[in-house]
């Protein structure tokens, strides 16, 4: 039997049809385009930036680019607006939106604890001889984040628990964003600030101009702040309803991230992920404030969560009873994927 042997044409022809079929191959499996907004630039937003960069969504066929806001107010609108499909924000946001009337809901949980600080510039302080408390506020102009947003809730809740009036006692000075705070401090602008993590470790713990009032993240301060669903993955009834596959593959994506972020072996690589997208801090500052906070990502969202959002809010005075249901907030319908995070 003659045997033909593959000439130059005859290869070029198998090559062709190899890059034909390769195109074709590719051309269906085009990733989905997705836009996530973070409320503020902070590690709050980790489990979306490891999801991206660790390659969670794009295991899910996702293309997702991250928009940060000044705050979970504009971060809302945007949501409403359709220029995002979920946001990374406050529980809080979200009970605050369905009380106006918006059919946001949230479909995971990120962080349970509050992660971050009251801090103060030393120089305001330097008379006291002793460490500050919140009483020692009174007076001075603090830093918050969007005005009704969740630093500046819990800003006048912190105050009004030491016994000041925040109206009164306080200046509350909205900073646009988290990342500018400290910016604003070094400028004279603001006396003092309720920041995320990892801004307080940046500028207590490597530099010698601020110190802690609260830190939060060990749990000092008001009890509210420990398990009240701190931060949530948020999106519209509309969305889901139109686009429930991509909504569960979101989820797996935060679920795939937040069990890589607690796991201890990936600490090293969490922390460099981190350092680049907030400015270049230091490794070694942005590893100790992801450590600080570990406990504090999961899922997995309670009633609990709505009962101590639900009281920061009543008491600050940001809304009026009754709360929203629980069903009101929370899409439940993703607990199965959330379970897949003990479970492994």
């Amino acid at each position: 039997m003659k045997r033909f042997l593959p000439t130059k044409q005859h290869k070029l022809l198998a090559s062709a049809a190899l890059l034909i079929s390769s195109l074709i191959v590719s051309q269906g499996a085009v990733a989905e385009e997705l836009h996530i907004g973070v409320s503020n630039r902070s590690l709050l937003g980790l489990p979306i930036l490891v999801a991206k960069e660790k390659g969670f969504f794009a295991q899910q066929g996702l293309d997702v680019s991250i928009d940060y806001f000044a705050g979970g107010v504009p971060a809302t609108a945007a949501l409403i607006g359709g220029s995002v499909q979920f946001i990374d924000a406050a529980f809080e946001n979200n009970l605050k939106a369905v009380k106006k009337g918006q059919q946001i809901v949230s479909v995971a949980n990120l962080q349970t604890d509050f992660a971050g600080a009251v801090i103060v510039r030393k120089e305001s302080v330097k008379s006291l001889g002793r460490a500050p408390t919140v009483k020692d506020l009174q007076g001075l102009r603090v830093g918050t984040l969007a005005r009704g947003g969740f630093a500046d809730v819990s800003m006048r809740y912190i105050a009004a628990d030491a016994g000041l009036d925040p109206e009164k006692d306080l200046t509350l000075i909205p900073v646009r964003g988290a990342d500018r705070q400290l910016t604003a401090g070094e400028a004279g602008e603001i006396d003092a600030a309720f920041v995320m993590e990892p801004w307080n470790v940046i500028a207590v713990e490597g530099g010698d101009k601020w110190q802690y009032v609260l830190d939060l993240t060990n749990g000092q301060g008001p009890d509210v702040f420990q398990g009240l669903g701190y931060t949530t993955l948020q999106t519209t009834r509309e969305y889901i309803t139109e686009n429930r596959e991509t909504s569960e593959k979101v989820v797996n994506a935060i679920v795939a991230s937040l069990r890589y972020i607690v796991a201890p072996e990936n600490l090293d690589a969490v922390a460099e992920v981190a350092n680049k997208e907030y400015g270049n801090p230091g490794v070694a500052v942005v590893k100790k404030s992801i450590q600080r906070q570990l406990h504090t990502f999961s899922p997995v969202l309670t009633e609990s969560a709505l009962n101590k959002t639900g009281h920061l809010l009543l008491e600050s005075q940001s809304i009026k009873a009754p709360l929203p249901a629980w069903k009101e907030v929370v899409d439940t319908s993703f607990t199965p994927l959330w379970d897949s995070f003990k479970a492994n």
